[in-house]
């Protein structure tokens, strides 16, 4: 595999790996804490585990509690249940949780809206419109309605509701900033493809709310796989007609990085990106045509000078000065989760480094090695910080 993927898939491995840590006492002895959706806080395995057990007490001692149910699924539904539970069963168990429910809390904002997030269907959003009714100031709503009407394409909609997700400040700074680099990472009129949340929801707020870079067609890769008619509707934006027989089916791994190809063979004008962020088997066959030029991999069969792009990209459009000023105090949502995104900005600095190691201009070198090492021991990585140091010495 290229070298230019090395810290990318160390970083990646190491964030799988923290996220097996223990988490520490017993159900008796602990409190159950709320459980933030993923978008906010992103925890180990084991504490999901912890809390469903936590959670489900508390209901037992008060049936009619919304909050204890919200929470309750929440967990259940983050945790992955490893040694006991497999996809069916789990997905058995979160059908059990909304029946359990309504027999106990019908006709509430929490039941709607989890009924909503249990069924997820891309079409028919009636449960989560009766949640909306019911507390249209809760935020947990809008992100399912802006997915229900990009999907069919209802842009005044759509627009409303990344105007209100983006009032609401429920999306954290750090999330936007870093989005804002993805986009500023990709070319004039490309299509971005990205993997789930925390890379896509903000880039629709900055594109519809904000009117950042409106060019950049964005195909989140779970939403197009939800339905040809949704990816066909987006190509055409951009005058492009492809024939699906041509590619195997849309549920497979290799349906994108196929469409790549025609893509890249029938409409060469068209740049293609993928976020760092995508899951790396969703890429592999096409890996050695991805090259890092910033928060983003560009698509191209031939070769290209992606180290000029990543030098024309972080020193001319991204912004960076977030990374270092954070204005928020310690406890804010999403603080360790944003830290761990911004791991992906060690692999194209330290590309720039060893450019400018190459070229002798160790200031400079130092000046990127430092800023890695900066975002790693920020992120508590600390194997990681020692193995910059000993590579890069």
């Amino acid at each position: 595999m290229p070298e230019r993927f090395h810290y990318l898939l160390w970083i990646a491995v190491c964030l799988l790996l923290s996220l097996g840590c223990a988490v520490c006492g017993q159900s008796e002895t602990l409190k159950p804490e709320k459980v933030y959706r993923i978008v906010y806080v992103q925890k180990p395995n084991e504490w999901y585990v912890e809390q469903a057990k936590l959670w489900k007490k508390e209901i037992e001692k008060n049936l009619k509690n919304p909050g204890a149910w919200y929470n309750y699924y929440n967990a259940v539904r983050y945790a992955r249940f490893e040694d006991t539970i497999d996809s069916k069963e789990k997905k058995a168990r979160l059908a059990e949780i909304i029946e359990d429910m309504g027999k106990a809390i019908p006709g509430t904002y929490e039941y709607y809206l989890l009924n909503f997030w249990n069924g997820f269907c891309l079409t028919d959003v009636s449960l989560l419109e009766k949640a909306y009714q019911l507390a249209p100031e809760r935020v947990d709503t809008y992100y399912g309605f802006i997915s229900h009407y990009e999907f069919v394409g209802q842009k005044k909609k759509l627009k409303e509701f990344c105007q209100k997700l983006y009032e609401s400040r429920d999306i954290a700074p750090g999330l936007l900033n870093y989005n804002y680099n993805v986009l500023a990472s990709t070319e004039e009129n490309a299509i971005l493809f990205t993997n789930g949340d925390n890379d896509t929801y903000p880039i629709w707020v900055l594109q519809e709310a904000l009117g950042i870079r409106e060019d950049v067609t964005l195909l989140n890769l779970s939403i197009s796989r939800a339905g040809k008619s949704y990816l066909e509707r987006k190509l055409k934006e951009k005058d492009i007609t492809i024939d699906f027989s041509k590619l195997p089916p849309i549920e497979d791994k290799e349906f994108f990085p196929r469409l790549c190809k025609i893509l890249a063979a029938e409409h060469p004008d068209i740049p293609i990106y993928f976020a760092l962020t995508v899951y790396q088997n969703q890429i592999e066959s096409i890996m050695d045509d991805l090259y890092i030029v910033g928060l983003a991999y560009q698509y191209s069969p031939e070769r290209i000078d992606n180290t000029a792009l990543l030098k024309k990209n972080f020193k001319k459009n991204l912004r960076l000065d977030y990374l270092r000023y954070d204005w928020y105090d310690e406890s804010y949502l999403a603080k360790n989760l944003i830290a761990h995104m911004n791991l992906n900005y060690i692999a194209p600095m330290i590309m720039l480094a060893e450019h400018y190691e190459a070229s002798g201009q160790d200031d400079k070198k130092q000046d990127w090695k430092g800023f890695a090492l900066y975002l790693a021991f920020k992120a508590g990585k600390e194997e990681m910080v020692e193995e910059i140091e000993k590579k890069y010495p």
